[in-house]
């Protein structure tokens, strides 16, 4: 996509949510709890707090900045920017009776936040996002000493078979749960598609894992609780080729922690926290996604390495020895799609591979103290040579099925099934993506 495009459709998404919003503050008096709604909100108490101060909180939401915006149009888009990402946080937290949700400006000291909701955990929220952006302004430290470094390999590098072309803008994990995740992903950096789309999840890599995680039986309404996730680039930038643009030497010198400590800090923080509020010395599981985020894990946490399929348990803060997580390497979640019949490994290995991952998510966030080792293995046994007619073959047929089929007309599960029926459930020789049905 052309650059002049691209900025376009930005420019655009955010007039539109700016407009939303400043109808929304025309309405009501600034820096007031919302009126009564319309209806009542059916009973439902109040919830408000506010965010940080404006200046701690206006960098770590995207917007679009130009030379002629007035301080009071920025906090405005900010303050839309902030109350879009927050209802999606709230709807992926599965806190859904939310009502009348509105973010305001509160001048310099921050933005306030209200809504209705009888959602036992809604309470929590304000405490819980207020140290999520804490951790957050971390990434932010880690970026601007990246910019600002003569480190020439940190901010889109130049060299010998590298491709960094920009935009790269700074991109936390927003709009993802923060009270009630089931497990953490440790991921390379975001694609630059989920920040145009102001989206996290709508992109190929958490299509392919949704895909994956509701084929071994999760709940298609508890997908996005196994979505919450650290990059150890929170770097949005293309999509496709640009790994080497962000080595993993330079993860651990600006977000690790000898830098700003952000990757550590905010894992810690989000396999530790419990939806009532308080810590629990049991964790969350961490699956640790592609060969880039493996490479920080095994430099950073050199006493718990992992590889694919690799499970352990780890120490990640020194303050607190007694508390251990659960973790797993794996494949990149979208990494299959490129395999074929014929490479090494072959679709049907990655594709096995990606299924045992998501069992092990599924089982360990349904009973965080099963023991990881085991987990994992059971889950490989599973999906390794599973016999023609048993689920897992039918699982994996399906998989690799679709994983193979255009992108831009992929095959339906219905499609996949059938056809894997009527070949004894064996994925290679691929079908005939051009042949009519």
């Amino acid at each position: 996509m052309h650059q002049a495009s691209l900025t376009f459709r930005v420019l655009l998404a955010t007039a539109i949510a700016f407009s939303s919003t400043l109808a929304l503050a025309q309405s009501s008096t600034e820096g007031s709890p919302p009126a009564a709604a319309e209806p009542p909100c059916h009973g439902k108490p109040l919830i408000t707090y506010t965010l940080g101060t404006q200046t701690e909180i206006d960098r770590l939401y995207p917007v679009i900045n130009t030379a002629s915006q007035s301080a009071y149009d920025r906090s405005m888009a900010v303050a839309s920017s902030i109350q879009f990402y927050l209802q999606n946080s709230l709807n992926r937290d599965q806190i859904t009776d939310v009502c009348n949700l509105r973010v305001t400006p509160q001048g310099a000291t921050g933005y306030q936040v209200s809504f209705y909701s009888s959602n036992q955990h809604a309470r929590a929220y304000g405490a819980t996002q207020s140290a999520w952006l804490r951790r957050g302004a971390l990434g932010l430290k880690g970026v601007r000493a990246c910019q600002n470094s003569k480190d020439a390999a940190c901010w889109e590098p130049k060299g010998a078979n590298l491709t960094c072309s920009g935009p790269w803008q700074f991109y936390l994990p927003l709009g993802l749960p923060m009270l009630s995740q089931k497990m953490v992903m440790l991921l390379h950096y975001p694609p630059y598609s989920a920040l145009q789309q102001s989206d996290y999840l709508n992109n190929a890599t958490l299509n392919r894992w949704q895909r994956l995680l509701t084929t071994v039986g999760v709940s298609p309404a508890d997908w996005t609780l196994y979505t919450t996730t650290v990059d150890i680039f929170p770097i949005a930038a293309p999509g496709s080729g640009e790994s080497g643009c962000f080595p993993t030497a330079s993860a651990l010198r600006y977000f690790g922690a000898p830098g700003s400590a952000y990757i550590p800090t905010m894992l810690d923080a989000l396999v530790s926290q419990s939806s009532s509020g308080t810590p629990n010395q049991t964790t969350r599981p961490i699956i640790v996604f592609g060969s880039e985020a493996i490479g920080y894990w095994n430099a950073a946490y050199p006493k718990s390495p992992t590889a694919v399929l690799k499970a352990g348990r780890a120490n990640l803060s020194p303050a607190t020895p007694q508390k251990m997580t659960a973790f797993m390497g794996a494949n990149h979640p979208i990494a299959a799609v490129y395999q074929s019949c014929t490479s090494t490994p072959g679709i049907t290995t990655m594709a096995a591979q990606d299924l045992a991952t998501a069992c092990f998510a599924r089982a360990l966030g349904d009973q965080p103290d099963a023991d990881p080792v085991a987990v994992a293995a059971a889950c490989q046994v599973s999906y390794t040579n599973p016999k023609p007619e048993s689920d897992q073959a039918v699982q994996l047929c399906t998989t690799a099925t679709i994983d193979k089929s255009p992108q831009f007309a992929q095959w339906s599960v219905l499609q996949a099934q059938n056809w894997c029926a009527q070949h004894n459930n064996q994925v290679c020789p691929l079908p005939d993506y051009q042949a009519k049905p």
